[in-house]
């Protein structure tokens, strides 16, 4: 289990980077896919495996939120949302026999917040100068969150943080991510600020690595909370001893769209 665990996580490490510092094209689809994935997921974890037309329907849903996204067109986002919604809701009307307002809410929020939120993965990629370092720090304050919360939890961990949703974290566990997402995002300034043209601002980044690490803690145990409620263990097994799209990017669902406000107020690179 560990051999398969570490050989699908070097292979899952060298895909993401090659994928990250490509062109925004590849970035794009490669985003695209992960959405359709993560809905093809989510949709079974909650019941709606057996929905076909309506999964069919919220998968058009990502391509009309991405792409106006990119087009620079938010009310093109907006009417996609509620374009979705009022279809939702004539279903409900047309075959109340066969879906119940449940289905429809669950569909909505599922649909909207994984199209949603991850977008914003591509659309800081495509804010000109910096935007490539600024995409990675999505992935630096979401998964060093991860990493330094296990570590500190396992060292020094006492006092459960959510016992019910998940019982391995603990408060220490997750004062640790955060002051370790902290401490990473300066150094990560430091390795770009070295390397390239930017000038890392130390204290946004600092800031930006307190916020994603209480954000992404928020989005794993949002998550966490579902597969429970569902008595599921993971969300799929697309990745061999990692789970499912949503097991590995529920903490990066919730950055992505933090860091896109974040760096909107407080640049964390100047050219």
């Amino acid at each position: 289990m560990l051999k398969e665990r570490l050989i699908s996580g070097i292979i899952g490490a060298a895909l993401f980077m090659v994928i990250i510092f490509s062109d925004a094209l590849v970035l794009t689809a490669a985003v695209l896919l992960v959405i359709e994935l993560a809905l093809w997921e989510m949709y079974r974890a909650v019941g709606l495996g057996n929905k076909y037309v309506l999964m069919l329907l919220g998968a058009f849903v990502p391509v009309f939120v991405l792409f106006g996204g990119l087009a620079g067109k938010q009310q093109t986002v907006y009417l996609a949302i509620c374009i979705y919604l009022a279809i939702l809701f004539a279903v409900l009307v047309v075959r109340h026999a066969v879906y119940t307002f449940e289905d429809l809410t669950k569909f909505f929020t599922v649909t909207v917040m994984v199209s949603l939120f991850f977008s914003y993965v591509v659309w800081i990629r495509q804010q000109g100068a910096g935007s490539l370092w600024n995409t990675f720090a999505i992935f630096v304050g979401a998964w060093l969150t991860d990493t330094f919360a296990y570590f500190t939890g396992r060292a020094c961990g006492k006092h459960k943080l959510a016992s019910v949703i998940s019982p391995k974290k603990t408060v220490e566990g997750s004062v640790g991510g955060i002051i370790g997402t902290a401490l990473s995002m300066a150094v990560y300034g430091l390795i770009v600020g070295r390397f390239t043209k930017f000038a890392p601002s130390y204290p946004a980044l600092v800031g930006l690595g307190l916020a994603c690490g209480v954000i992404s803690q928020l989005g794993d145990l949002s998550m966490s909370a579902i597969k429970r409620e569902y008595n599921i263990k993971d969300y799929g097994n697309i990745m061999p001893g990692h789970g499912g799209i949503m097991d590995r990017f529920d903490s990066v669902l919730f950055v992505a769209p933090l860091v896109y406000y974040y760096i909107q107020a407080f640049p964390i690179f100047t050219a």
